[in-house]
């Protein structure tokens, strides 16, 4: 009976959102760092490779990706490329990055195909097209919660901000459209519906991600559901009053982009080809005092157009990114990199 209680608890302080009391700083799931004052953002970037495996992931818009500061971890989430019969499986990756061991965790259904990772409350949460899934602190599987009808999307995003997490961007799986012009708010503090409309948009763009910065959301590129062609679109809308956003540009048309906070600056990391053409990975910085983006250049090697940045986060001072391919008749072998370079010059 212990036991059963405490399964309950984790799903329901999930569902809720902190609809108890929390402490903020337990929430990693967008780290932050915060460069001083005299320090100068690095315009040429040196990866390296910190830790490589092979697995056979979807690449793409569909990986997610989170940190936990508590141990050190860095979660993966994919659901698997090519499944042997008619149950997908989901992929959860722990790579603790003080010891470089690596844990796998498969729960099946695989559901939809794209996966954000999260943390609430010390529990890891999978944001799939149709349901969540969490594991505990000691990674165990500990359930999911389905959505029912209102969330039935692929190729979404998300930023975080507070308690609240917004779904950027995707296509409905189901219905007559598969437009989807709303992006979406799961209240922290929402008991009834999870879902909340924050605003309806102009265009139904996939593989977007963004962030919030002085209560202003950031959403970056992406492509548009119509005729997947790439755009280097950049939309803020102002959390409380989202219908008036401004709208700016990038210098790069991007398919997929990954999106965090670094103090007043955002990073935008991503690539272009995903859907024509051949792959080439871009790492930029947005101002967000001057509402201006920049490149910045990399020792990234796309090694023919086959490799590419797959989801990116910020930690402390370093930017790290999951880079490489799926598998293919051409590219049987499936390898990924995870790697670091410094944002501050020396």
């Amino acid at each position: 009976m212990k036991k059963t209680k405490s399964f309950i608890l984790i799903i329901t302080t999930a569902i809720l959102f902190y609809n108890c009391e929390s402490n903020t700083e337990d929430l990693t799931t967008d780290p932050i760092g915060e460069p001083q004052e005299d320090s100068v953002l690095n315009r040429n970037l040196s990866f390296e490779e910190v830790y490589a495996f092979e697995d056979d992931l979807l690449g793409g818009p569909y990986i997610g990706m989170t940190y936990s500061s508590n141990d050190n971890n860095l979660f993966i989430s994919c659901r698997e490329n090519a499944p042997s019969g008619t149950i997908t499986e989901e992929e959860v990756f722990k790579l603790n990055l003080d010891t470089y061991q690596l844990a796998r965790k498969n729960t099946s259904p695989g559901g939809f195909i794209t996966k954000q990772l999260t943390i609430i409350n010390d529990t890891l949460v999978s944001i799939g097209g149709t349901e969540f899934k969490f594991f505990d602190t000691n990674f165990e599987y500990a359930g999911n919660q389905s959505y029912g009808n209102n969330f039935t999307l692929n190729k979404f995003g998300i930023a975080n901000h507070n308690n609240d997490t917004y779904i950027l961007g995707g296509y409905r799986v189901d219905g007559p459209s598969r437009e989807n012009k709303i992006i979406r708010k799961l209240r922290g503090n929402n008991t009834g519906n999870l879902f909340e409309a924050f605003i309806n948009t102009s265009e139904t763009m996939i593989g977007a991600s963004g962030a919030v910065v002085n209560e202003r959301l950031h959403v970056f590129g992406g492509a548009l559901y119509e005729d997947f062609e790439a755009t280097n679109k950049i939309f803020i809308y102002p959390l409380n009053n989202p219908q008036s956003y401004e709208e700016f540009s990038m210098t790069v048309k991007a398919d997929v982009t990954f999106v965090h906070k670094y103090g007043e600056m955002i990073i935008v990391a991503g690539y272009k080809g995903l859907y024509s053409g051949d792959k080439t990975s871009f790492v930029g910085v947005f101002n967000t005092t001057t509402n201006t983006f920049e490149e910045i250049e990399t020792n990234l090697d796309s090694e023919g157009g086959t490799k590419a940045i797959h989801q990116m986060i910020v930690k402390e001072d370093k930017i790290i990114v999951l880079f490489g391919h799926k598998a293919s008749s051409q590219l049987p072998m499936s390898m990924w990199s995870i790697l670091s370079a410094d944002l501050l010059k020396d």
